[in-house]
This record gives C-alpha cells, structure tokens and sequence, in this order.
C-alpha cells in the first residue's frame, strides 16, 4: 500500500505532467518522434514523450541480449567467481547490471543471496544515473553514483574521491554483434580509467546488436520518406549506426533527414558527438541532464518552442 508521502509525490507527478492540459497547450503535442531505443529503455522514453503530448514511432535500432558465445559466458562467469581481486565493479549500463546480477542469482541461488555476496565483498560498485537504483532495489549497498551520468564522469569521481589510483575496476560492457560497430564510449572510458592510475579489466556481458530489419521497419521508412517525422530521437551511439542500416543505408538516410528538415535528438552530448559521427550530421537537441530520459524530453520540447 502507498504512504502517504508517495500518494503525495504520485500526485505531485500527475500535475507536474499537466495531467488536464489539452493537445494545443503541449509543445509536442502530435508531434511525431521516432525514437530508437532498445526495448528495455523503449517503454520509459515513449510514456515521458506521451505524457508531453507526443506521438512516439519506435524503431528498435539495436536489440540488448544475453550473451551467445559459450566462450564469453565462461570468461563472464570466471571474473564473477573472482570478484575478489577487485576494489571496483564499474556499471556502464542497466543492461551490465541486469546481465551481472542474473549471472550471479545463477551462481548464489537467488538474488538477495547475489547481493549479499557482493556485499560481502571488499567492493564498491558504480553506477551512472539513475542506474544505481536497480543495483539499490536489488539489496546491493554502498552504490557510488557519479555528479555526472556519465563514463568520463565516473572517472572524474574516482579521482575526486581519491579511489582511481591503483583501482582494480572491472567493467561488464557490451559485446557488439550483427555487423555493428563498437562505438568509442566503451573504450574511452577503460583508457581514462588506465591513464588515471586504474588497472581496468574489461569483460563482455550481455550482447549489443541490430534489433530489426529493413522489412520490418517498412512502415517508420515511409514516414521518415515523406516527412512525417518531426524527430529522431537517440539514447545512444550504437542506435545510429543500427538506424542506418535498418533504413538501407547512410546515404538515403542524411538525403532524408536533411530534405525535410528532421530534428536529430540525443541523450546527452557524448551520444550527440557520437551519433552525429556516424550519420555525417549535426545533432542540435542535446539533453544536458541525462541521469533519466526527462533531460531529453525537455531538449525536444525546448526545440520545438523555438520552430513555433
């Protein structure tokens, strides 16, 4: 049952989203967003985008899956039995703390033992944003979350807290499959964390790789053909080069977005910087709060303002 202190923050929420506005009051209202996020972030974007007024058109870029090469399970499995050797578990994504906490029920028998056994540990995990919470919600303590909700922003906190030299960090990333390419996050991050005194293991733990094809997405290409899409909305680099593909192609897709003018939004500036490499464009609506999906939501909205 809710206290009455979350029946108050529920409600609060409600108002906040302007619950009896009408469509002509919403700066996105019938807007039509395509956004391309995997699944497990897709529902969370398209309610902050609805609540706005707008009309979400979800194109899965990338799909996010469990690892299928047994030879990665194992080296996966082999530094979870080892956790040990590390002061740090460095969380890039949910999806690394889905992937390592189900690998970890597996070993422990459930998931609070998981938990308590990384507890137990001499270990402080981290997390970017609003992730922390699902390591909190799963019982794990003593979760470092950095200012900013970012890679580099980890490191930065490291350093401030003076925990980054001689660090024993492992970091569970994806492993990038289906013809995509490794965008330069990842690694970035594992040579800043070098170059500030860390020793950085990396260790794929779940699977990164296109989430539809071209006639699946027959319907979303059209609109996109004829203009009816007002923006394209990214939550990370590799969704670009999905997109891409999924749409036939880097050269139909810069033609099609230039000719009507679309809006290329992304969450956060080092997906902006890297989605813009990749489709050979400007990204303009960049959310500079990016611990959850209402910094891009406002960018888009705050875009919108200024084309009336």
């Amino acid at each position: 049952m809710a206290t009455g202190s979350s029946r108050f923050l529920q409600t609060q929420a409600l108002l906040e989203n302007e619950l009896l506005s009408g469509s002509d009051t919403l700066s996105l209202s019938n807007r039509r967003i395509l956004f391309t996020s995997p699944r497990q972030y897709a529902t969370k974007l398209a309610a902050r985008l609805t609540g706005r007024g707008a009309r979400p058109v979800w194109v899965p870029a990338i799909e996010i899956a469990r690892l299928t090469d047994s030879h990665r399970m194992q080296a996966l499995d082999q530094e979870l039995s080892h956790l040990d050797r590390y002061s740090h578990l460095a969380f890039t994504s949910r999806n690394g703390i889905a992937a390592v906490l189900e690998r970890l029920a597996t070993m422990h028998g459930s998931l609070p033992a998981a938990a308590a056994h990384l507890n137990t540990l001499p270990l402080r995990c981290c997390a970017l944003g609003a992730d922390a919470e699902m390591l909190a919600d799963a019982g794990v303590d003593n979760v470092l979350t950095p200012q900013e909700a970012s890679t580099q922003g980890l490191v930065a906190e490291l350093q401030r807290r003076g925990e980054v030299e001689g660090a024993a960090v492992l970091c569970p990333v994806p492993c990038v499959a289906g013809g995509l390419t490794e965008p330069p996050i990842v690694p970035r991050f594992l040579a800043a964390l070098q170059a500030a005194g860390a020793h950085a293991i990396r260790v794929d733990a779940y699977e990164t790789r296109p989430g539809a094809t071209q006639e699946q997405c027959a319907a979303e290409r059209q609109l996109l053909a004829e203009g009816h899409i007002y923006a394209v909305a990214f939550t990370s680099t590799a969704e670009a080069e999905g997109l891409q593909q999924i749409m036939g192609g880097k050269e139909w897709l810069q033609k099609t977005l230039k000719k009507w003018s679309t809006v290329l939004a992304a969450h956060g500036p080092y997906t902006a910087a890297g989605a813009g490499q990749v489709l050979g464009l400007n990204v303009t609506c960049v959310s500079h709060d990016f611990k959850d999906f209402s910094g891009l939501v406002r960018a888009l909205e705050l875009s919108a303002c200024k084309m009336h």
